[in-house]
Protein backbone atom coordinates (compact mmCIF):
# COMPACT_ATOMS: atom_id res chain seq x y z
CA UNK A 1 0.00 0.00 0.00
CA UNK A 2 0.87 3.41 -0.87
CA UNK A 3 2.15 5.94 2.10
CA UNK A 4 4.67 8.17 2.69
CA UNK A 5 8.13 8.04 4.36
CA UNK A 6 6.85 11.12 6.98
CA UNK A 7 4.85 7.82 8.38
CA UNK A 8 7.22 5.02 8.52
CA UNK A 9 9.85 6.71 9.44
CA UNK A 10 8.69 8.85 12.55
CA UNK A 11 7.87 5.14 13.59
CA UNK A 12 10.87 3.40 12.70
CA UNK A 13 12.86 6.42 14.60
CA UNK A 14 10.88 5.99 17.52
CA UNK A 15 11.26 2.19 17.78
CA UNK A 16 14.73 2.35 17.10
CA UNK A 17 15.32 0.69 13.69
CA UNK A 18 15.57 1.85 10.25
CA UNK A 19 13.60 1.57 6.77
CA UNK A 20 15.39 0.31 3.54
CA UNK A 21 15.43 2.37 0.78
CA UNK A 22 16.49 1.17 -2.32
CA UNK A 23 17.29 2.54 -5.89
CA UNK A 24 15.34 1.08 -8.67
CA UNK A 25 17.34 2.00 -11.69
CA UNK A 26 15.07 4.01 -13.44
CA UNK A 27 11.94 1.76 -13.00
CA UNK A 28 13.22 -1.60 -13.29
CA UNK A 29 10.18 -3.93 -13.23
CA UNK A 30 12.14 -6.74 -11.23
CA UNK A 31 13.99 -4.67 -9.20
CA UNK A 32 10.89 -2.80 -7.40
CA UNK A 33 9.01 -6.13 -7.62
CA UNK A 34 11.83 -8.03 -5.96
CA UNK A 35 12.04 -5.20 -3.19
CA UNK A 36 8.16 -4.92 -2.78
CA UNK A 37 8.14 -8.87 -2.71
CA UNK A 38 11.00 -9.27 0.00
CA UNK A 39 8.92 -6.47 2.02
CA UNK A 40 5.96 -8.66 1.99
CA UNK A 41 7.17 -11.70 2.93
CA UNK A 42 9.45 -10.37 6.08
CA UNK A 43 5.99 -7.64 7.16
CA UNK A 44 8.16 -4.69 6.59
CA UNK A 45 8.00 -1.41 5.03
CA UNK A 46 9.96 -0.10 2.20
CA UNK A 47 11.08 2.71 0.29
CA UNK A 48 11.43 2.69 -3.39
CA UNK A 49 14.48 5.51 -4.72
CA UNK A 50 14.39 7.82 -7.78
CA UNK A 51 17.87 8.99 -9.01
CA UNK A 52 17.11 11.94 -11.70
CA UNK A 53 19.83 10.48 -14.29
CA UNK A 54 18.05 6.74 -13.99
CA UNK A 55 14.73 7.78 -15.44
CA UNK A 56 16.63 9.01 -18.51
CA UNK A 57 15.77 5.55 -20.19
CA UNK A 58 12.43 5.20 -19.39
CA UNK A 59 11.18 8.32 -17.87
CA UNK A 60 10.50 9.59 -14.38
CA UNK A 61 6.69 9.00 -14.70
CA UNK A 62 7.73 5.21 -15.69
CA UNK A 63 9.20 5.22 -12.68
CA UNK A 64 6.50 6.22 -10.27
CA UNK A 65 3.15 4.41 -12.52
CA UNK A 66 5.54 1.44 -11.81
CA UNK A 67 6.13 1.76 -8.19
CA UNK A 68 2.84 2.70 -7.76
CA UNK A 69 1.41 -0.46 -9.37
CA UNK A 70 4.00 -2.59 -7.42
CA UNK A 71 3.21 -0.47 -4.05
CA UNK A 72 -0.54 -1.45 -4.03
CA UNK A 73 -0.42 -5.12 -4.86
CA UNK A 74 1.25 -5.37 -1.28
CA UNK A 75 -0.60 -4.89 1.86
CA UNK A 76 2.74 -3.64 3.45
CA UNK A 77 3.31 0.60 3.41
CA UNK A 78 5.27 1.39 0.74
CA UNK A 79 6.99 5.20 -0.39
CA UNK A 80 7.96 6.01 -3.76
CA UNK A 81 10.96 8.75 -2.65
CA UNK A 82 12.98 10.80 -5.47
CA UNK A 83 16.46 10.72 -4.01
CA UNK A 84 19.06 13.56 -4.42
CA UNK A 85 16.76 16.21 -6.30
CA UNK A 86 19.03 18.69 -7.38
CA UNK A 87 16.70 21.77 -7.87
CA UNK A 88 13.39 23.37 -7.04
CA UNK A 89 12.24 22.86 -10.27
CA UNK A 90 12.98 18.73 -10.32
CA UNK A 91 11.56 18.31 -7.07
CA UNK A 92 8.58 20.18 -7.91
CA UNK A 93 8.06 17.80 -11.04
CA UNK A 94 8.42 14.73 -8.97
CA UNK A 95 6.26 16.12 -6.18
CA UNK A 96 3.44 16.57 -9.27
CA UNK A 97 3.85 12.98 -10.88
CA UNK A 98 2.53 11.99 -7.39
CA UNK A 99 6.15 11.10 -5.35
CA UNK A 100 5.36 10.47 -1.93
CA UNK A 101 8.94 11.46 -1.03
CA UNK A 102 11.21 14.49 -1.96
CA UNK A 103 14.70 14.80 -1.23
CA UNK A 104 16.71 17.70 -1.98
CA UNK A 105 20.21 17.86 -1.79
CA UNK A 106 21.95 21.13 -1.43
CA UNK A 107 24.77 19.93 0.25
CA UNK A 108 27.32 21.25 -2.76
CA UNK A 109 26.17 24.43 -1.68
CA UNK A 110 26.67 27.05 1.15
CA UNK A 111 24.74 26.24 4.42
CA UNK A 112 22.81 29.69 4.18
CA UNK A 113 21.63 28.84 0.83
CA UNK A 114 21.29 25.43 0.81
CA UNK A 115 18.71 26.08 4.01
CA UNK A 116 17.00 28.26 2.07
CA UNK A 117 16.08 26.35 -0.86
CA UNK A 118 15.12 23.48 1.35
CA UNK A 119 12.67 25.70 2.99
CA UNK A 120 11.04 27.00 -0.04
CA UNK A 121 10.83 22.74 -0.99
CA UNK A 122 9.53 22.01 2.10
CA UNK A 123 7.08 24.81 2.22
CA UNK A 124 5.54 23.47 -0.95
CA UNK A 125 5.61 19.83 -0.84
CA UNK A 126 3.88 20.08 3.22
CA UNK A 127 1.36 21.98 1.59
CA UNK A 128 1.03 18.47 -0.38
CA UNK A 129 1.29 16.06 2.80
CA UNK A 130 4.76 15.18 1.34
CA UNK A 131 7.69 14.84 3.78
CA UNK A 132 10.78 16.36 2.93
CA UNK A 133 14.67 14.92 3.26
CA UNK A 134 17.36 17.18 2.92
CA UNK A 135 21.28 17.00 2.83
CA UNK A 136 24.17 18.27 4.87
CA UNK A 137 27.90 17.44 4.45
CA UNK A 138 28.71 16.07 0.86
CA UNK A 139 28.61 12.51 -0.15
CA UNK A 140 31.70 11.27 -1.65
CA UNK A 141 31.58 9.37 -4.90
CA UNK A 142 33.56 6.45 -5.65
CA UNK A 143 34.04 4.54 -9.12
CA UNK A 144 34.14 0.53 -9.87
CA UNK A 145 37.25 0.23 -8.19
CA UNK A 146 36.93 2.79 -4.97
CA UNK A 147 38.81 5.26 -6.22
CA UNK A 148 37.59 8.59 -5.19
CA UNK A 149 35.47 10.59 -8.02
CA UNK A 150 34.58 13.70 -5.71
CA UNK A 151 35.85 14.59 -2.14
CA UNK A 152 33.20 13.68 0.79
CA UNK A 153 32.70 16.19 3.50
CA UNK A 154 32.42 14.90 6.92
CA UNK A 155 29.94 17.82 8.52
CA UNK A 156 30.35 20.02 11.29
CA UNK A 157 27.68 19.27 13.94
CA UNK A 158 27.30 23.25 15.15
CA UNK A 159 26.82 23.93 11.31
CA UNK A 160 23.79 21.36 11.21
CA UNK A 161 22.96 23.29 14.50
CA UNK A 162 22.46 26.74 12.68
CA UNK A 163 21.05 24.80 9.23
CA UNK A 164 18.50 23.69 11.31
CA UNK A 165 17.50 26.69 12.79
CA UNK A 166 17.18 28.20 9.49
CA UNK A 167 15.00 25.25 7.76
CA UNK A 168 12.79 22.33 8.98
CA UNK A 169 13.17 19.03 6.56
CA UNK A 170 11.50 16.52 8.20
CA UNK A 171 14.87 13.83 7.93
CA UNK A 172 18.46 14.85 7.33
CA UNK A 173 20.97 12.70 5.41
CA UNK A 174 24.29 13.87 7.26
CA UNK A 175 27.89 13.36 5.36
CA UNK A 176 29.91 11.19 7.63
CA UNK A 177 32.42 9.61 6.05
CA UNK A 178 30.20 7.89 3.60
CA UNK A 179 30.19 7.56 0.47
CA UNK A 180 27.85 6.62 -2.80
CA UNK A 181 29.74 3.19 -5.01
CA UNK A 182 32.17 0.84 -3.65
CA UNK A 183 34.55 1.60 -0.96
CA UNK A 184 38.21 0.55 -1.72
CA UNK A 185 38.74 -0.62 1.90
CA UNK A 186 36.14 -0.26 5.12
CA UNK A 187 35.13 2.88 5.29
CA UNK A 188 35.68 5.19 8.44
CA UNK A 189 31.94 5.99 9.05
CA UNK A 190 32.01 9.08 12.12
CA UNK A 191 28.88 7.53 14.40
CA UNK A 192 30.00 10.38 16.27
CA UNK A 193 29.20 13.05 14.67
CA UNK A 194 25.65 11.75 14.71
CA UNK A 195 25.47 11.59 18.91
CA UNK A 196 26.73 14.83 19.14
CA UNK A 197 23.92 16.05 16.70
CA UNK A 198 21.77 13.77 18.51
CA UNK A 199 22.32 16.13 21.26
CA UNK A 200 20.26 19.25 19.95
CA UNK A 201 17.90 17.81 17.91
CA UNK A 202 15.38 14.93 17.39
CA UNK A 203 15.16 14.70 13.49
CA UNK A 204 15.57 11.35 12.28
CA UNK A 205 18.52 10.60 10.05
CA UNK A 206 19.40 9.26 6.78
CA UNK A 207 22.18 7.00 6.25
CA UNK A 208 23.40 7.26 2.48
CA UNK A 209 26.25 5.23 1.03
CA UNK A 210 25.34 1.62 2.90
CA UNK A 211 26.94 -0.60 0.40
CA UNK A 212 30.25 -1.27 2.09
CA UNK A 213 29.30 -0.86 5.41
CA UNK A 214 29.55 -3.61 8.51
CA UNK A 215 26.78 -4.23 9.81
CA UNK A 216 27.71 -3.08 13.23
CA UNK A 217 28.42 0.21 11.39
CA UNK A 218 25.23 0.57 10.27
CA UNK A 219 23.63 -0.90 13.33
CA UNK A 220 25.80 1.79 15.63
CA UNK A 221 23.83 5.11 12.96
CA UNK A 222 20.42 3.38 13.83
CA UNK A 223 21.34 3.40 17.69
CA UNK A 224 22.24 7.21 17.18
CA UNK A 225 18.62 7.60 15.51
CA UNK A 226 18.95 6.84 11.46
CA UNK A 227 15.95 5.66 10.09
CA UNK A 228 16.44 5.03 6.54
CA UNK A 229 19.13 2.71 5.35
CA UNK A 230 19.88 3.68 1.27
CA UNK A 231 20.95 1.01 -1.19
CA UNK A 232 21.69 1.26 -4.82
CA UNK A 233 25.37 0.39 -5.85
CA UNK A 234 24.72 -3.38 -4.13
CA UNK A 235 21.46 -3.71 -5.77
CA UNK A 236 22.20 -2.63 -9.28
CA UNK A 237 25.40 -4.69 -9.40
CA UNK A 238 23.72 -7.76 -7.98
CA UNK A 239 20.90 -7.71 -10.19
CA UNK A 240 22.91 -7.51 -13.47
CA UNK A 241 24.89 -10.75 -11.98
CA UNK A 242 22.01 -11.99 -11.68
CA UNK A 243 21.21 -11.67 -15.16
CA UNK A 244 24.71 -12.65 -16.69
CA UNK A 245 24.38 -15.75 -14.50
CA UNK A 246 20.83 -16.66 -15.80
CA UNK A 247 22.21 -16.32 -19.29
CA UNK A 248 25.22 -18.78 -18.37
CA UNK A 249 22.78 -21.48 -17.24
CA UNK A 250 20.42 -20.83 -20.20
CA UNK A 251 17.34 -19.88 -17.78
CA UNK A 252 16.06 -17.64 -20.22
CA UNK A 253 15.17 -20.56 -22.49
CA UNK A 254 14.42 -18.22 -25.24
CA UNK A 255 12.11 -16.09 -23.10
CA UNK A 256 12.81 -12.97 -21.50
CA UNK A 257 10.53 -13.42 -18.96
CA UNK A 258 11.76 -16.38 -17.80
CA UNK A 259 15.56 -14.39 -16.97
CA UNK A 260 13.63 -12.17 -15.38
CA UNK A 261 11.84 -13.97 -12.88
CA UNK A 262 15.21 -15.71 -11.95
CA UNK A 263 17.13 -12.53 -11.59
CA UNK A 264 14.05 -11.00 -9.47
CA UNK A 265 14.19 -13.95 -7.30
CA UNK A 266 17.84 -13.90 -6.59
CA UNK A 267 17.71 -10.32 -6.00
CA UNK A 268 14.82 -10.92 -3.92
CA UNK A 269 16.89 -13.04 -1.28
CA UNK A 270 19.08 -10.36 -1.04
CA UNK A 271 16.72 -7.39 0.31
CA UNK A 272 15.54 -9.55 2.91
CA UNK A 273 19.02 -9.63 4.26
CA UNK A 274 18.99 -5.68 3.59
CA UNK A 275 15.18 -5.28 5.63
CA UNK A 276 16.54 -7.93 8.09
CA UNK A 277 19.65 -5.90 8.77
CA UNK A 278 17.40 -2.90 9.24
CA UNK A 279 15.65 -4.60 11.42
CA UNK A 280 11.99 -3.52 10.13
CA UNK A 281 10.75 -6.95 9.67
CA UNK A 282 7.46 -7.40 11.11
CA UNK A 283 7.46 -3.81 11.78
CA UNK A 284 5.09 -2.90 9.24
Amino acid sequence: MLTTTKEILQKAYEGRYAVAAINTQGGTYDMIRAICMAAEELDSPVILAHYLHTGTYAGHDWFYETAKWMAQKVKVPVAIHLDHGDSFQHCMEMLQLGFTSIMYDGSALPLEENAANTAEIVRVCHAFGVPVEAELGQLARLDAQGNMESEARVVDPQHVRRYLELCSPDFLALGIGNAHGFYSGPPKIRVDVLEQCRKFTDIPFVLHGCTGMSEQQIQDAIAQGVAKINFGTQVRYAYVNYLKEGLEQNIDEGHSWRLSAYASGKLQQDVKGIIQMAGSAGKA
